[in-house]
């Protein structure tokens, strides 16, 4: 029988981190920092072809 095992390496982030975490990974540029995290969120969503009013909470995992 198979096993598989997962690990979820979570942080918590406030609005501020949150965009220059996503400036270091790649996921914003750098114009992201002057922007509201909820427009960030939006844009970086519709970039990777996610339509953010339709997702799931209740669907894992999630995309940003």
């Amino acid at each position: 029988m198979a096993v598989s095992h997962y690990v979820f390496k979570g942080a918590i982030f406030t609005p501020g981190p949150l965009v220059e975490e996503l400036i270091r990974i790649g996921e914003a540029s750098p114009a992201a920092r002057g922007m509201d995290i909820e427009e960030v969120l939006v844009q970086i969503a519709g970039a990777n072809g996610i339509d953010r009013a339709t997702v799931s909470s209740d669907e894992f995992p999630q995309a940003v």
